[in-house]
């Protein structure tokens, strides 16, 4: 036990130094990346810069099913053009995640003598932690689907009068984005629209940029109306918005709905937290007075 004990310390010794190493030489080049990240969604950031260095210095090549994955996500949350740089930070975020929990493992190990009640629950929690990244990530993409839904319609309303005013489509765009006062996703994507017309764009490409960045399957349709109808041009454009501002409404009941259901799903995560915890209170002794025999 005292030879175990040893080695451990060593061990969490040895990691420490090999940590501060990478954070003190390393670091400043990575300071930038540090620099543009919100300290709210990235708890660990002033340790990132050891988690990118480790990816660059392995040649990490995100091309697995699973970055594929996590990079679509990413692309339609923080936007294409940011996709690359938030995937390394998402992946150096684990790496920092998976040393703190081995070497917390140890520590466990050291002050509990090694026994295995202990070393099986630390790295339960830390798997939860390294699961819960992606959980959050998915979590973002929902609630960014779920603003959109619920802002289009509004917006569908005002193209409406406006277009019916006279405006032209474009013009219309220019002016909701200019009056709205609300800061959100949605109303980000169109003021990026009103600005890719007016850095030349046609109408038809802005509007399926739009569609693409937003990816939600209503609006996308919604938008490939608009597109054509833009193409075509006659006087079915006011009559085609109304009907697209009817089955967004619909969309709108159908988002607050499951809104609604979540809601009182949530309710459940508590008392299922709570069971959890009775659990390891009545099933930890045993197993320890078992370790014994």
């Amino acid at each position: 036990m005292l030879i175990l004990n040893l080695i451990s310390a060593l061990l969490i010794l040895l990691l420490l130094i090999i940590f501060c190493t990478i954070l003190y030489m390393h670091g400043p080049k990575y300071s930038e990346h540090i620099e543009a990240l919100n300290g709210r969604d990235f708890k660990l950031r002033i340790f990132l810069p050891f988690g990118l260095y480790i990816l660059d210095k392995y040649c990490y090549s995100y091309n697995s099913d699973y970055d594929r994955s996590i990079l679509n996500i990413i692309s339609e949350v923080y936007g294409q053009e940011y996709s690359v740089f938030y995937i390394r930070i998402f992946h150096a975020n684990k790496v920092v995640l998976v040393l703190i929990g081995v070497i917390c493992e140890l520590i466990a190990g050291l002050l509990s003598q090694f026994q295995g009640v202990f070393l099986v629950y630390l790295p339960l929690l830390f798997s939860v932690l390294i699961i819960s990244d992606d959980l959050k990530l998915k979590n973002k993409l929902k609630k960014r689907r779920l603003e959109i839904q619920l802002e289009f319609p509004n917006f569908i309303n005002k193209l409406t009068l406006l277009i019916n005013a006279g405006m032209t489509m474009s013009k219309a765009w220019e002016k909701i984005s200019a009056d709205c006062s609300k800061v959100g996703d949605f109303y980000t994507e169109v003021h990026k629209t009103v600005i890719d017309i007016k850095s030349g764009k046609s109408e038809a490409e802005a509007f399926s940029q739009f569609a693409k960045r937003v990816k939600t399957p209503e609006i996308s349709r919604l938008m490939s109306m608009i597109v054509q109808s833009t193409k075509r041009g006659g006087n079915d454009l006011v009559l085609s918005l109304r009907l697209l501002s009817n089955e967004c409404w619909e969309m709108r009941k159908n988002a607050i709905k499951r809104l609604g259901e979540e809601a009182v799903a949530k309710l459940l995560i508590p008392m299922m937290i709570m069971f959890l915890a009775i659990i390891i209170i009545v099933i930890t002794p045993a197993i320890i007075s078992m370790q014994g025999i």
